[in-house]
């Protein structure tokens, strides 16, 4: 596929698991099987059997589908797949305003995937991102680093001492 759209890799995703994992320390730890979180990222970039996901909105689907039904992790694949999802959508320009509804969609993923729309998600993820600024973002990004001092925000106070 031609798109110039940015994928994660198996080891960002990993990473998203990882940083779920850490902030929960009741959360088991652990990947099931690398292959699914592959083929999930596989499928949304160049589809399988010749059908592949067009829109940014149908893969974002594709992507929350896959990492939550096949179960790639030992736990925390919902919370995974859906912060994949958010940094899935960032990176390409668009910021992800989930709601509530969003754990009814994790929920029956993960219990009965038929009993999902998938043109209803794939509407729910379409009215609930917003195009980004890019360049804004990093802009203010920028003002807030000016602001707060890079020291103030790395911890680092320049000091070979400390």
């Amino acid at each position: 596929m031609g798109d110039s759209l940015w994928y994660p890799s198996v080891e960002d995703v990993l990473a998203i698991h990882e940083d779920i994992v850490a902030e929960y320390p009741d959360t088991p730890s652990g990947v099931r099987d690398r292959g699914d979180v592959e083929f999930a990222l596989a499928y949304i970039e160049g589809g399988h059997f010749g059908a592949a996901p067009e829109s940014i909105h149908k893969k974002a689907y594709h992507l929350l589908r896959l990492l939550v039904v096949n179960h790639p992790f030992v736990d925390a694949n919902k919370r995974s797949a859906l912060n994949t999802v958010a940094v899935f959508y960032f990176l390409n320009g668009y910021r992800f305003a989930y709601d509530e509804e969003i754990r009814t969609i994790l929920k029956q993923f993960g219990t009965d995937e038929r009993a999902v729309d998938e043109s209803d998600v794939v509407e729910y993820l379409r009215t609930h991102t917003e195009e980004l600024d890019l360049a804004g973002e990093i802009e203010r990004w920028r003002e807030d680093l000016l602001q707060y001092g890079i020291e103030q925000l790395t911890g680092d106070s320049g000091d070979q001492k400390d």
